[in-house]
C-alpha cells in the first residue's frame, strides 16, 4: 500500500499530486490518500474509487506585509508540535493499512523508518526578503535537517538550472543523491479537445488562505466592474457547491480537472496567484498568465517575477 498525503493549505499540493497518484494506480499499485479540507475533498471528488482518509495538517495565521515573519515566528512551537503529532499519527496509519511506502508533499512529519518516505517539495532552499537575510542559514539547516528523514526528495522541476521554473528555491546550493528532480507536476494536458468549451473572455483562478483568497475575488471584481468582458471566476473550494451569475460574471466553487483544462487551453485572458503549482500547469499547457503574488508570501513574489520575466507577461503586486 502506497500512502500519498499533500499539504492542506489550497489546492496546489494536492493538484500536483496527481499525476503521481495515477502512476501508482497504473503500476498497479494499492493507493491510500490522506490530507484534510479543501484538498481532502478534491482528492475523493478526484479518486472517488480510492480509500481516502483524514490526516489533518498545519494550521498557520498569515498576515500582510512585514507582519508576517513575527506572526509565522510565534506560530513555530505551534508548527514543530503539528509535525511531531502527523509522525505519530502515521506510524498508527502504518500499521491500521500496512502500508510499505509514503509519499508526502511538503509534510515534513510524514517519514517513517518502517516504510521507503518520499517527500515531494521545491523548496529546499526557501527565498526570504532581504530585510531578513540573517535567517536564511539557519533556517536552510533546519530545512535541510528535516528533509534529510526521508529517503528520498523529489523536486518537481527541471534540474537543469537553465531551465528551471522553481529557480533559487530548488537550486540554491549543494544537493546530495537523495534529491531527485522529476520534472514539472500539473494535472492537465495540452493535447485536449476544447471543443464543446464555452470558454470566457478572462478566468480568474482564486487559491490560497481563506481571507486572502477573499482579498483577491474583491480586487478583482473592482479592477474588472466596468468591463463587458465574459468573466468566469473559479473559487477553488471543492467542498462546496455554489454558482453566482451577476452580469457578465459567473462565480463557481469549483471546476473538474478536464473542464479546466480545456478552459485554460481556450480562454484568451487568465489571471492567477504565482503559486508554484499554479506556474507548472501554464508551463505544461503553454499558456501566459496575469500573475498577483499572494501579499506577504516571498515565494510567490519571487516566482511571479521569475515567470513573468521569462513569458513578458505583467505582474501584480
Amino acid at each position: 500500500m502506497t500512502l500519498v498525503s499533500p499539504l492542506d493549505w489550497g489546492l496546489g499540493h494536492a493538484t500536483r499530486c496527481v499525476p503521481i497518484i495515477n502512476d501508482c494506480i497504473r503500476n498497479g499499485e494499492q493507493v491510500l490518500l490522506a490530507s484534510d479540507g479543501q484538498a481532502l475533498a478534491f482528492l475523493k471528488q478526484e479518486f472517488p474509487s480510492a480509500k481516502c482518509i483524514r490526516l489533518k495538517g498545519y494550521r498557520m495565521r498569515y498576515a500582510g506585509g512585514r507582519l508576517l515573519p513575527f506572526v509565522i515566528m510565534a506560530q513555530l512551537p505551534l508548527f514543530g508540535f503539528s509535525i511531531l503529532l502527523e509522525h505519530i499519527r502515521l506510524r498508527k496509519i502504518i500499521n491500521d493499512y500496512a502500508v510499505n511506502r509514503v509519499i508526502s508533499d511538503n509534510r515534513y512529519g510524514l517519514w517513517c523508518k518502517s516504510a521507503e518516505s518520499i517527500i515531494i517539495t521545491h523548496q529546499l532552499y526557501i527565498q526570504l526578503p532581504k530585510y531578513l537575510s540573517i535567517f536564511r542559514k539557519p533556517l536552510h539547516l533546519f530545512t535541510a535537517h528535516l528533509l534529510h528523514k526521508f529517503n528520498k526528495i523529489w523536486v518537481p522541476d527541471y534540474a537543469d538550472a537553465n531551465e528551471s521554473l522553481s529557480g533559487r528555491l530548488s537550486h540554491g546550493g549543494a544537493l546530495d543523491n537523495s534529491v531527485s528532480y522529476i520534472g514539472p507536476l500539473s494535472r492537465f494536458e495540452k493535447s485536449v479537445k476544447c471543443e464543446n468549451i464555452d470558454a470566457p473572455d478572462v478566468l480568474i483562478l482564486l487559491s490560497g488562505p481563506g481571507r486572502q483568497k477573499r482579498q483577491f475575488a474583491k480586487q478583482m471584481l473592482k479592477s474588472l466592474q466596468n468591463s463587458k468582458k465574459r468573466i468566469l471566476i473559479a473559487g477553488a473550494e471543492p467542498e462546496q457547491k455554489y454558482q453566482i451569475a451577476k452580469d457578465n460574471i459567473l462565480t463557481v466553487s469549483h471546476i473538474s480537472t478536464s473542464v479546466l483544462n480545456g478552459l485554460l487551453l481556450s480562454t484568451p485572458q487568465i489571471i492567477a496567484r504565482a503559486g508554484y503549482s499554479t506556474i507548472m500547469d501554464l508551463h505544461k499547457l503553454g499558456r501566459a498568465a496575469q500573475l498577483y503574488p499572494t501579499p506577504g508570501q516571498w515565494e510567490q513574489e519571487y516566482l511571479a517575477k521569475r515567470y513573468s520575466s521569462a513569458h513578458s507577461v505583467a505582474t501584480y503586486d
